[in-house]
Protein backbone atom coordinates (compact mmCIF):
# COMPACT_ATOMS: atom_id res chain seq x y z
CA UNK A 1 0.00 0.00 0.00
CA UNK A 2 1.41 3.41 -0.90
CA UNK A 3 1.22 6.61 1.13
CA UNK A 4 -1.29 8.17 -1.27
CA UNK A 5 -3.73 5.34 -0.65
CA UNK A 6 -3.34 5.56 3.10
CA UNK A 7 -3.82 9.34 3.24
CA UNK A 8 -6.91 8.93 1.05
CA UNK A 9 -8.75 7.06 3.81
CA UNK A 10 -11.01 9.17 6.03
CA UNK A 11 -10.35 8.85 9.74
CA UNK A 12 -11.44 11.69 12.02
CA UNK A 13 -10.82 10.78 15.68
CA UNK A 14 -13.38 8.23 16.79
CA UNK A 15 -14.33 7.38 13.18
CA UNK A 16 -11.21 5.56 11.90
CA UNK A 17 -12.89 2.55 10.27
CA UNK A 18 -11.65 3.23 6.71
CA UNK A 19 -8.06 3.44 7.93
CA UNK A 20 -8.52 0.29 10.00
CA UNK A 21 -9.83 -1.61 6.98
CA UNK A 22 -6.85 -0.63 4.84
CA UNK A 23 -4.41 -1.67 7.53
CA UNK A 24 -6.19 -5.02 7.87
CA UNK A 25 -5.77 -5.58 4.13
CA UNK A 26 -2.04 -4.87 4.37
CA UNK A 27 -1.43 -6.85 7.58
CA UNK A 28 -3.51 -10.05 7.41
CA UNK A 29 -2.62 -11.22 10.95
CA UNK A 30 -3.58 -7.88 12.52
CA UNK A 31 -6.24 -7.81 15.23
CA UNK A 32 -8.38 -5.01 16.64
CA UNK A 33 -9.35 -4.38 20.24
CA UNK A 34 -12.69 -3.09 21.51
CA UNK A 35 -11.67 0.55 21.11
CA UNK A 36 -10.48 0.02 17.54
CA UNK A 37 -6.71 -0.06 18.00
CA UNK A 38 -5.01 -2.38 15.49
CA UNK A 39 -2.03 -4.51 16.45
CA UNK A 40 0.14 -7.27 15.04
CA UNK A 41 1.99 -9.11 17.77
CA UNK A 42 5.64 -9.99 17.41
CA UNK A 43 8.08 -11.94 19.55
CA UNK A 44 10.55 -9.09 19.96
CA UNK A 45 10.62 -6.80 23.01
CA UNK A 46 10.21 -3.74 20.79
CA UNK A 47 6.88 -2.09 19.96
CA UNK A 48 6.37 0.36 17.08
CA UNK A 49 3.29 2.61 17.28
CA UNK A 50 1.57 5.27 15.15
CA UNK A 51 -1.92 6.76 15.30
CA UNK A 52 -4.60 6.30 12.66
CA UNK A 53 -6.81 9.28 13.41
CA UNK A 54 -6.78 12.82 12.07
CA UNK A 55 -8.18 16.16 13.17
CA UNK A 56 -11.47 17.25 11.61
CA UNK A 57 -14.99 18.37 12.35
CA UNK A 58 -18.22 16.87 13.69
CA UNK A 59 -21.77 17.88 12.80
CA UNK A 60 -23.69 19.07 15.87
CA UNK A 61 -26.98 20.15 14.31
CA UNK A 62 -28.79 20.77 11.01
CA UNK A 63 -30.40 24.16 10.38
CA UNK A 64 -33.83 24.52 8.77
CA UNK A 65 -32.15 25.69 5.54
CA UNK A 66 -29.94 22.58 5.34
CA UNK A 67 -26.68 24.14 6.54
CA UNK A 68 -24.71 22.20 9.13
CA UNK A 69 -23.44 23.46 12.44
CA UNK A 70 -20.27 21.74 13.63
CA UNK A 71 -17.59 21.54 16.29
CA UNK A 72 -13.87 20.90 15.93
CA UNK A 73 -12.33 17.49 16.62
CA UNK A 74 -8.78 17.96 17.81
CA UNK A 75 -6.73 21.12 17.47
CA UNK A 76 -7.76 23.01 14.32
CA UNK A 77 -6.92 26.67 13.73
CA UNK A 78 -10.09 28.69 13.06
CA UNK A 79 -8.22 30.73 10.42
CA UNK A 80 -7.98 27.81 7.99
CA UNK A 81 -11.68 26.94 8.04
CA UNK A 82 -13.33 29.57 5.78
CA UNK A 83 -13.03 28.38 2.19
CA UNK A 84 -12.11 24.83 3.18
CA UNK A 85 -13.72 21.84 1.45
CA UNK A 86 -14.69 18.82 3.54
CA UNK A 87 -16.03 15.30 3.10
CA UNK A 88 -18.80 14.10 5.40
CA UNK A 89 -18.91 10.34 5.66
CA UNK A 90 -20.59 7.39 7.28
CA UNK A 91 -21.63 3.85 6.48
CA UNK A 92 -22.43 3.77 2.77
CA UNK A 93 -22.16 7.48 2.01
CA UNK A 94 -19.80 10.36 1.31
CA UNK A 95 -21.04 13.91 0.89
CA UNK A 96 -18.94 16.88 -0.25
CA UNK A 97 -19.26 20.15 1.63
CA UNK A 98 -17.74 23.61 1.79
CA UNK A 99 -17.23 26.04 4.63
CA UNK A 100 -18.17 29.34 3.07
CA UNK A 101 -17.95 32.93 4.24
CA UNK A 102 -19.60 36.12 3.05
CA UNK A 103 -17.44 37.89 0.42
CA UNK A 104 -15.60 41.11 1.31
CA UNK A 105 -18.17 43.11 -0.69
CA UNK A 106 -20.51 42.71 2.28
CA UNK A 107 -18.01 43.78 4.94
CA UNK A 108 -16.90 47.32 5.63
CA UNK A 109 -14.34 46.11 8.14
CA UNK A 110 -12.55 42.82 8.74
CA UNK A 111 -14.06 40.89 11.60
CA UNK A 112 -12.55 38.08 13.62
CA UNK A 113 -14.26 34.86 12.52
CA UNK A 114 -14.44 31.83 14.81
CA UNK A 115 -15.67 28.32 14.09
CA UNK A 116 -18.92 29.08 15.96
CA UNK A 117 -19.75 31.61 13.22
CA UNK A 118 -19.38 29.13 10.38
CA UNK A 119 -21.49 26.45 8.67
CA UNK A 120 -20.85 23.52 6.36
CA UNK A 121 -22.84 23.90 3.15
CA UNK A 122 -23.60 20.62 1.32
CA UNK A 123 -25.99 22.13 -1.21
CA UNK A 124 -29.08 21.02 0.69
CA UNK A 125 -32.00 23.46 0.92
CA UNK A 126 -33.69 21.94 3.97
CA UNK A 127 -33.07 19.79 7.04
CA UNK A 128 -34.99 16.92 5.45
CA UNK A 129 -32.82 17.03 2.33
CA UNK A 130 -29.65 16.88 4.45
CA UNK A 131 -31.06 13.97 6.43
CA UNK A 132 -31.93 12.14 3.21
CA UNK A 133 -28.24 12.24 2.23
CA UNK A 134 -27.31 10.38 5.41
CA UNK A 135 -26.21 13.43 7.40
CA UNK A 136 -27.15 13.62 11.06
CA UNK A 137 -25.72 15.07 14.24
CA UNK A 138 -22.40 13.35 15.07
CA UNK A 139 -21.52 12.81 11.41
CA UNK A 140 -17.76 13.36 10.99
CA UNK A 141 -16.33 15.72 8.39
CA UNK A 142 -12.73 15.29 7.22
CA UNK A 143 -10.74 17.76 5.17
CA UNK A 144 -11.19 16.97 1.48
CA UNK A 145 -8.47 14.68 0.21
CA UNK A 146 -5.46 15.89 -1.73
CA UNK A 147 -2.08 14.33 -2.51
CA UNK A 148 0.73 15.99 -4.44
CA UNK A 149 4.44 15.41 -4.89
CA UNK A 150 6.39 18.64 -5.12
CA UNK A 151 10.11 18.15 -5.64
CA UNK A 152 11.46 16.33 -2.60
CA UNK A 153 8.25 16.95 -0.62
CA UNK A 154 4.88 15.25 -0.39
CA UNK A 155 1.82 17.33 0.50
CA UNK A 156 -1.35 15.56 1.57
CA UNK A 157 -4.29 15.65 3.92
CA UNK A 158 -3.90 13.64 7.14
CA UNK A 159 -0.14 13.12 6.92
CA UNK A 160 -0.50 13.46 10.70
CA UNK A 161 -0.19 10.60 11.22
CA UNK A 162 -0.75 8.47 8.12
CA UNK A 163 2.91 9.00 7.29
CA UNK A 164 3.76 7.32 10.60
CA UNK A 165 1.28 4.52 9.85
CA UNK A 166 2.89 3.99 6.45
CA UNK A 167 6.42 3.97 7.92
CA UNK A 168 5.31 1.16 10.25
CA UNK A 169 3.75 -0.71 7.32
CA UNK A 170 6.96 -0.44 5.32
CA UNK A 171 9.09 -1.67 8.25
CA UNK A 172 6.64 -4.56 8.65
CA UNK A 173 6.87 -5.34 4.92
CA UNK A 174 10.65 -5.50 5.24
CA UNK A 175 10.35 -8.07 8.00
CA UNK A 176 11.53 -5.93 10.93
CA UNK A 177 10.81 -8.02 14.06
CA UNK A 178 8.55 -6.03 16.40
CA UNK A 179 4.99 -5.69 17.65
CA UNK A 180 3.15 -3.16 15.49
CA UNK A 181 0.41 -0.96 16.92
CA UNK A 182 -1.86 1.54 15.15
CA UNK A 183 -3.89 3.55 17.65
CA UNK A 184 -7.14 5.51 17.61
CA UNK A 185 -8.10 8.89 19.07
CA UNK A 186 -4.59 10.25 19.61
CA UNK A 187 -5.84 13.72 18.67
CA UNK A 188 -8.41 13.55 21.48
CA UNK A 189 -5.86 12.95 24.25
CA UNK A 190 -3.91 9.77 23.38
CA UNK A 191 -6.99 7.72 24.26
CA UNK A 192 -6.24 4.62 22.17
CA UNK A 193 -2.68 4.36 23.45
CA UNK A 194 -3.82 4.90 27.03
CA UNK A 195 -6.27 2.01 26.69
CA UNK A 196 -3.72 -0.53 25.50
CA UNK A 197 -0.54 0.73 27.18
CA UNK A 198 -0.95 -1.25 30.40
CA UNK A 199 -1.40 -4.52 28.56
CA UNK A 200 1.28 -4.06 25.93
CA UNK A 201 3.63 -6.99 25.49
CA UNK A 202 6.94 -5.26 24.99
CA UNK A 203 9.82 -3.76 26.89
CA UNK A 204 10.38 -0.65 24.76
CA UNK A 205 8.08 1.51 22.63
CA UNK A 206 9.04 3.68 19.66
CA UNK A 207 6.25 5.97 18.47
CA UNK A 208 6.38 7.49 14.99
CA UNK A 209 4.41 10.71 14.59
CA UNK A 210 4.63 14.01 12.79
CA UNK A 211 6.28 17.03 14.37
CA UNK A 212 5.26 20.62 13.59
CA UNK A 213 7.90 22.48 11.63
CA UNK A 214 9.62 24.84 11.49
CA UNK A 215 9.54 26.74 14.77
CA UNK A 216 12.96 27.33 16.41
CA UNK A 217 11.37 27.74 19.86
CA UNK A 218 10.16 24.14 19.68
CA UNK A 219 12.20 22.29 17.07
CA UNK A 220 15.53 24.07 17.44
CA UNK A 221 17.75 23.71 14.39
CA UNK A 222 16.02 20.60 13.03
CA UNK A 223 15.25 20.95 9.32
CA UNK A 224 13.25 18.87 6.82
CA UNK A 225 15.38 16.56 4.70
CA UNK A 226 18.08 16.03 7.33
CA UNK A 227 16.51 12.98 8.95
CA UNK A 228 13.71 12.16 11.38
CA UNK A 229 13.85 13.84 14.79
CA UNK A 230 14.39 11.97 18.05
CA UNK A 231 11.87 13.94 20.09
CA UNK A 232 13.12 14.05 23.69
CA UNK A 233 10.65 16.49 25.22
CA UNK A 234 7.20 17.97 24.50
CA UNK A 235 4.16 19.36 26.31
CA UNK A 236 3.26 15.92 27.70
CA UNK A 237 6.51 14.36 28.86
CA UNK A 238 10.26 14.06 28.90
CA UNK A 239 10.94 10.71 27.26
CA UNK A 240 13.29 7.85 28.12
CA UNK A 241 16.87 9.14 27.99
CA UNK A 242 18.26 5.62 28.24
CA UNK A 243 16.27 4.40 25.24
CA UNK A 244 17.04 7.63 23.36
CA UNK A 245 20.77 7.08 23.78
CA UNK A 246 20.37 3.56 22.44
CA UNK A 247 18.43 4.84 19.42
CA UNK A 248 21.12 7.43 18.66
CA UNK A 249 23.93 4.92 19.05
CA UNK A 250 22.29 2.46 16.66
CA UNK A 251 21.44 5.20 14.15
CA UNK A 252 24.99 6.52 14.09
CA UNK A 253 26.53 3.09 13.75
CA UNK A 254 24.15 2.16 10.92
CA UNK A 255 24.58 5.47 9.10
CA UNK A 256 20.97 6.64 9.45
CA UNK A 257 20.70 10.44 9.84
CA UNK A 258 18.75 11.40 12.96
CA UNK A 259 18.21 14.87 14.41
CA UNK A 260 17.48 15.65 18.06
CA UNK A 261 14.82 18.09 19.20
CA UNK A 262 11.73 18.86 21.24
CA UNK A 263 8.19 19.63 20.16
CA UNK A 264 4.90 21.12 21.19
CA UNK A 265 1.79 19.07 21.83
CA UNK A 266 2.31 15.39 22.59
CA UNK A 267 2.44 11.90 21.14
CA UNK A 268 1.31 8.41 22.10
CA UNK A 269 4.76 7.91 23.65
CA UNK A 270 3.49 9.78 26.72
CA UNK A 271 0.70 7.23 27.26
CA UNK A 272 3.15 4.33 27.26
CA UNK A 273 5.54 6.25 29.51
CA UNK A 274 2.75 6.86 32.03
CA UNK A 275 2.16 3.10 32.09
CA UNK A 276 5.78 2.55 33.06
CA UNK A 277 7.05 1.45 29.64
CA UNK A 278 10.22 3.22 28.38
CA UNK A 279 9.22 5.11 25.23
CA UNK A 280 10.57 7.60 22.74
CA UNK A 281 9.01 9.44 19.84
CA UNK A 282 10.42 9.70 16.32
CA UNK A 283 9.14 12.88 14.68
CA UNK A 284 8.71 13.47 10.95
CA UNK A 285 9.07 17.22 10.49
CA UNK A 286 5.85 18.53 8.96
CA UNK A 287 4.97 21.90 7.52
CA UNK A 288 1.44 23.26 8.04
CA UNK A 289 0.41 20.72 10.68
CA UNK A 290 -3.31 20.15 11.29
CA UNK A 291 -4.26 21.60 7.92
CA UNK A 292 -5.33 20.00 4.61
CA UNK A 293 -1.93 20.73 3.04
CA UNK A 294 0.60 19.17 5.42
CA UNK A 295 4.04 18.60 3.88
CA UNK A 296 6.87 16.16 4.68
CA UNK A 297 10.26 15.57 3.06
CA UNK A 298 10.61 12.24 1.25
CA UNK A 299 14.13 11.67 2.61
CA UNK A 300 12.90 11.95 6.21
CA UNK A 301 10.27 9.31 5.52
CA UNK A 302 12.82 6.99 3.89
CA UNK A 303 15.32 7.40 6.73
CA UNK A 304 12.59 6.77 9.33
CA UNK A 305 11.89 3.39 7.75
CA UNK A 306 15.61 2.59 7.78
CA UNK A 307 15.78 3.60 11.45
CA UNK A 308 12.91 1.31 12.48
CA UNK A 309 14.45 -1.62 10.64
CA UNK A 310 17.79 -0.99 12.33
CA UNK A 311 16.20 -0.72 15.78
CA UNK A 312 14.19 -3.91 15.28
CA UNK A 313 17.33 -5.81 14.27
CA UNK A 314 19.37 -4.63 17.26
CA UNK A 315 16.95 -4.21 20.17
CA UNK A 316 15.88 -7.74 21.01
Amino acid sequence: MDLKTLTGALGVSGFEEEVRQRLAEAVPEAEADELGNVYARGRARLVFAAHMDEVGLLVTSIEDDGRLRFRKVGSVDDRILPGTTVVLYGEGFRVEGVIGIAPPHFHQRQEQITWQDLFIDIGASSRDEALSLGISPVTPAAFARRYAEMGRFVSASALDDRVGCWILLEAYRRGAPATYVWTVQEEMGLLGARALSRGIEGKYVVVVDTMACCHPGYTGNAKPGQGPVLRLFDSYAAYSNKLARRVLEIARRRGVPVQVGSGGGGTDAAAFLMAGVPAVSIGILTKYSHSPVEMVHKDDVRHAVELLVALAEEIR
